[in-house]
């Protein structure tokens, strides 16, 4: 069963029986019940009954909550109520490459009784191909900003009859830039439409978007600002020469489980996986540079088990389903609390128990503090055996304020 599928799975009996009290039709049911969904999560019971009735929805909740159904299944809805047209129905905007073919990818297997006609436009792979499959006709659209922008300046594509917009991880695509495009493909959208936000976070800029772009908008709030409560969060103090002998330790330790490696920047993904695959580990690596096939291929192989570990930049910390993952490895730590937290989010998903593991050396108090500040909590130091702690609060010359905050799950 995939990540999506379990995020929806529970103990409520048939499939049909809880998602039928929502509205749901029967080809959509029926595409629900082949996915192995259950009852519906709590995202997806509050945003359904609002999106179906055509609202526009404002969706607050952490990755890995089941919202990419919240706003999968109303789209299906909407494409099995019209005659098959060259133009799409809807419209769906993603930060990254990987989180767009994976929405993608759920949209088909969730109207697989309706057989909708999914395109993806991403970045890294030939236009030629995508501007025949806009050509055949498309019912759904999910793209990443920029590629969809090249799409539309060409003519290969209309967005004039598109009912239904979804901006996903709204806060990540402002993070990332984009959203002086995001605001030009709004602009090319019919102005009587549906639109829904899903944000795990919610800065002054999402805040702003969406004062502006949403009509009265269905609010929902599943504890965003927190990480999941399944997640125990624990500090390793290191010198910065002993963090790839640790590293190593901990992958050790963590022997069957699948591992991911955060790291800052390119270069240090590069040095970090060479060391870790000189020593025979099957390692993965993950950053910005590497074409769409060579990430694909990457993940891939992570998902399947063929590679234990990853090795990633932030461009994974957001919106990657993958199943599993027992530990997330903070090698460097984060600049931004926001990262952290969806950094670790990439574990302890769908309520299953993950630890999260964060190399501090004493340079980093600042960026600790902000992170505990973020979170809510005084985050536990740990001493792993064979390496001396060290007190970085001292040795960066104050000690980090205790803080309350919610109980850790143990």
């Amino acid at each position: 069963m995939s990540e999506h599928a379990r995020d929806v799975a529970g103990a409520g009996g048939p499939a049909e029986q809880g998602f039928e009290a929502l509205g749901l039709s029967a080809p959509v049911l029926a595409g629900v019940r082949a996915a192995g969904f259950a009852a519906p999560r709590p995202i997806q019971a509050r945003a359904l009954p609002a999106a179906l009735a055509g609202r526009d929805v404002l969706g607050l909740a952490r990755t890995g909550t089941g919202k990419t159904a919240a706003f999968a299944l109303p789209l299906l809805e909407a494409v099995g109520r019209r005659e098959p047209g060259p133009a799409p129905v809807a419209l769906v905007l993603a930060p990254t490459r990987e989180l767009a073919t994976q929405i993608a990818a759920e949209c088909e297997r969730l109207g697989s009784a309706l057989a909708p006609r999914v395109t993806l436009l991403i970045g890294g792979v030939k236009s030629a191909a995508q501007e025949a499959r806009l050509a055949a006709g498309a019912d759904v659209v999910v793209a990443t900003v920029g590629r969809l922008l090249d799409h539309l300046r060409s003519g290969a594509l209309s967005l004039d009859d598109v009912e239904t917009l979804v901006l996903d991880e709204a806060d990540r695509m402002v993070d990332m830039g984009f959203l002086p495009d995001v605001q030009r493909v709004l602009d090319r959208l019919p102005a009587e439409r549906q639109t829904m936000m899903f944000s795990a976070t919610m800065p002054e800029s999402v805040q702003a978007l969406a004062q502006r772009r949403l009509r009265e908008p269905e609010i929902i709030d599943l504890g965003h600002t927190m990480p999941a409560e399944t997640i125990d969060h624990v500090v390793v103090t290191v010198r910065e020469s002993a963090k790839p002998k640790l590293l190593r330790a901990l992958l050790d330790e963590a022997e069957g489980q699948s591992v991911l490696v955060f790291v800052r920047t390119k270069q240090r993904a590069k040095s970090v996986s060479y060391g870790l695959q000189k020593r025979g580990l099957e390692v993965e690596l993950l950053h910005g540079d590497k074409k769409q096939g060579a990430r694909t291929r990457a993940l891939d192989r992570f998902r399947s088990g063929e590679a234990a570990v990853l090795v990633a930049t932030d461009l994974a910390s957001r919106g990657l389903d993958v199943e599993g993952v027992g530990r997330v490895l903070n090698y460097d730590v984060p600049t931004d609390p926001d990262t952290y937290v969806h950094r670790i989010g990439r574990t302890g998903r769908a309520e299953r128990a993950g630890v999260a593991f964060t190399f501090v050396a004493p340079g980093d108090l600042p960026e600790l503090r902000a992170i505990e500040h973020r979170i809510g909590e005084r985050i536990q130091r740990i001493e792993i055996p064979g390496f001396a702690a060290l007190d970085v609060e001292e040795l960066s010359g104050g000690r980090a304020p205790r803080r309350g905050g919610r109980r850790r799950r143990r």
